[in-house]
């Protein structure tokens, strides 16, 4: 008979043929499962009971293997050998009847687990292919004494519980099949055993089930084979757990045939069929999983690859089966599905980034822990690796390495940007910014709207007594109605469209101002704006604020310049610096940043007007997730602006430094895995958040104005080191604007 093509979970862990003459071997089928007997043994036991030492492992996942004898020497098992005894005679010589254990000790070292392999050999050289029951229930409790985390019995009966009576080597058998609740320090040893290839019913008049400790931990496997459509059923040879529901709940089954060793060299290969195989498949999936997360106990390792098997095969979808054709024909055929390794590795739930200092403690969901920067960091920490191998765990406490670096993202990006503002400038936009102003008693008035009459920026201005007002309110992203620029009167520039990085991912500001003069030539001033942010960016409601005060002096220089020097404090909640932070990722519950400010503003003449404005901001910060402190903060932005005004013509010159980072480090504590008691395990990282370029806008404008009701307007702007980032090419812009008023 023909081995049956293989399942899809197997091929990831095939072992490759070492030569390609082995592809033409012969198709073996091997049917062995080895029978349980009578008998005994008076031999010694290798390692006394009760003074059991775990074998060393150096690391790998110890899988505990009971047969009738091994090649020791085959590729696929002298690499992963720790240890191998014959519980016969007590000796390290497990050779003899070596062929159905060799080829299964090889199905449970193939890539990607790393398994440590204990041998045992549990059968008499002048009785091959057979053990006595007593020696394989003795086998159990030594593996699992011996530290193995998996022990696979390729052998028929072993659903059966053992008679009270029995023992080997003065241990009761019973007790023997118990260590596995309370070996590898409580941990336990998951236990996979075949499901038997007489093509029946499961059936025991003295279940194993009955003892409910120890069948928490078994795996009872039996073979599945893909039709010609590749739809998945069980093989007619297969055992099957029937209408028993205790039997259902813990069978799975596994690819009916197999790629495994031969003890015909110590590098040849067969196919092999039969339980006998399917059984150490599932034993290496429970070792994969085990290597990965060793905190995980053998209930929980058992029990997640029950969870995880696939249940596509068509057999789910009838309830027509068992004695009363009442029966789901899924379990009652397939148990609980085929297992999948590929689901059992997965994330279980959802990924959480914990916020303490243990798994079970508190947690945020991964994928709501988002950083929105602002244009003042450039590209400082999206071009960092500080977010990468960040340790997140999902529902059993596993841990899984994420990279968190595309969770933290620039608002705009540069092109996105350019379009924007030229949007705001091109009259056949309907995104074009329309100014009025007007005048109402001692009251004068100015507002932007966009091309649908949505308000954008107003600003009111009056006076009370000596005193000057101004009521401004305005969106994040527009010009702020009472920035240098906003006030120069200077012909539309494409570089200062748009706000700043402290008021581009605010939703709406609204300020007061005033300015209270103290001679001919010295003013107090004074202004305070507060916004608010309502984005709900991955599903977390945003409670970013920010508000800021500046004080200060303008002095008139001269009856044509005047300079003004202010000093301020701009405190946010749950940002910094117009970045916006929630989950594992916040900026901290309150930051500050003082800042200092010098703007000099001049008319020179009745054709000329110039104003420059430079500001410095300094600080530290606390953050509440994976970021714990920023240090040293120091940001700042420049700008300086020249028009010259015609009768038909406006010319201007501006420069722009925008905002931008100059220093400032971020101190994160990030979780890079746990340990077995479930400590998470914390690694400190700091990295820069200046970012690599210093953006730099140069722009000419010029506006030709034919008649009252025309305008000519051209812009070009050139810049360099375009979002702060020191990679990026020199970029450009220019566009043709002509109006004419009806």
């Amino acid at each position: 008979m023909l081995a049956a093509p293989l399942g899809p979970c197997q091929l990831p862990f095939m072992t490759k043929l070492k030569h390609a003459s082995l592809l033409a071997l012969p198709v073996t089928t091997l049917l062995l499962t080895a029978c349980g007997g009578g008998g005994g043994g008076s031999t010694k036991p290798t390692n006394p009971s009760g003074s059991h030492k775990p074998v060393p492992s150096n690391g790998a996942v110890v899988v505990g293997v009971a047969d009738s004898g091994f090649r020791v020497t085959h590729e696929t098992i002298a690499p992963y050998l720790l240890q191998a005894t014959n519980l016969i005679d007590g000796s390290s010589d497990v050779s003899g009847d070596e062929d159905h254990g060799t080829a299964v000790a090889s199905l449970v070292t193939r890539p990607p687990s790393h398994t440590g392999l204990l041998l045992a050999k549990v059968s008499e050289d002048d009785k091959p292919g057979t053990a006595a029951t007593n020696v394989l229930d003795y086998s159990v409790g030594y593996l699992a004494s011996e530290g193995a985390r998996v022990i696979n019995h390729s052998w028929s009966g072993r659903i059966n519980a053992p008679d009270p009576a029995s023992s080997y080597r003065g241990v009761n058998s019973l007790t023997s099949l118990k260590t596995i609740t309370t070996s590898n320090d409580g941990l336990g040893s998951v236990y996979v055993v075949p499901a038997g290839n007489d093509g029946e019913p499961l059936q025991s008049s003295n279940p194993i089930h009955q003892y409910d400790a120890i069948f928490q931990r078994m795996l009872i496997v039996g073979g599945s084979i893909l039709d010609e459509n590749e739809e998945l059923y069980l093989h007619p040879q297969s055992n099957h757990p029937g209408d028993d529901a205790k039997w259902q709940s813990r069978f799975l089954t596994a690819p009916w045939s197999a790629v495994a060793a031969t003890a015909d060299g110590d590098d040849t290969y067969a196919y092999w069929s039969g339980t006998s195989f399917t059984a150490p498949q599932v034993a290496e999936f429970a070792a994969a999983i085990i290597e990965r997360w060793p905190h995980l106990d053998a209930v929980a390792v058992s029990q997640h690859l029950l969870d995880t098997a696939d249940k596509s095969s068509p057999l789910f979808q009838s309830n027509t089966c068992g004695a009363d054709n009442d029966t789901n024909c899924g379990t009652y055929y397939l148990g609980q599905g085929e297992a999948d390794v590929f689901e059992a590795l997965a994330p279980a739930g959802t990924l959480a980034l914990p916020t303490g200092n243990q798994v079970s403690g508190t947690s945020v969901d991964a994928q709501q822990s988002v950083v929105t920067l602002s244009g003042a960091y450039g590209d400082s920490f999206t071009g960092s690796d500080a977010l990468a191998n960040v340790a997140a765990f999902d529902d059993l406490g596993r841990d899984y390495l994420i990279d968190l670096s595309a969770y933290s993202q620039a608002r705009h990006d540069r092109e996105r940007t350019m379009r924007d503002h030229m949007d705001r400038l091109s009259t056949a936009s309907p995104q074009q910014r329309q100014h009025f102003s007007g005048a109402h008693g001692g009251f004068q008035f100015s507002s932007t709207r966009d091309g649908y009459g949505e308000l954008l920026a107003s600003r009111l201005d009056g006076r009370i007594g000596a005193s000057q007002w101004s009521a401004f309110h305005f969106a994040g992203s527009e010009i702020d109605p009472m920035s240098a620029y906003g006030q120069s009167k200077m012909m539309p520039m494409l570089s200062y469209q748009g706000g700043s990085a402290l008021t581009e991912g605010l939703d709406a500001v609204s300020g007061l101002g005033t300015a209270y003069p103290l001679g001919d030539q010295l003013t107090l001033i004074a202004k305070h704006w507060t916004g608010g942010s309502d984005d709900d960016t991955a599903d977390l409601p945003s409670d970013y604020q920010a508000h800021r005060t500046d004080v200060g002096f303008r002095m008139a220089l001269t009856n044509e310049i005047g300079l003004t020097s202010t000093v301020g404090v701009l405190n946010e909640t749950q940002g910094l610096l117009g970045a916006q932070g929630r989950g594992a990722l916040s900026l901290g519950e309150r930051n500050r940043t003082t800042f200092a400010s010098a703007t000099l503003d001049a008319s020179l003449g009745r054709q000329m007007s110039a104003f420059a404005h430079y500001e410095q901001g300094r600080g530290d910060a606390t953050g509440s997730g994976l970021i714990k402190r920023i240090n040293d903060i120091q940001v700042d932005e420049f700008g300086v602006g020249l028009q010259w005004s015609g009768n038909h013509h406006l010319v201007a010159l501006g420069y722009r430094q925008p905002m931008r980072i100059d220093s400032a480090t971020a101190t994160l504590s990030v979780p890079v895995g746990r340990t077995i008691e479930g400590a998470v395990i914390q690694e400190s990282r700091e990295t820069s958040l200046s970012p690599s370029g210093r953006q730099q806008d140069i722009e000419l404008g010029y506006t030709f104005l034919p008649s009252e009701r025309s305008a000519l307007q051209f812009n070009l702007v050139y810049t360099l080191e375009p979002g702060h980032d020191g990679e990026a090419s020199p970029d450009a812009a220019a566009m043709v604007n002509y109006r004419f008023s009806f």
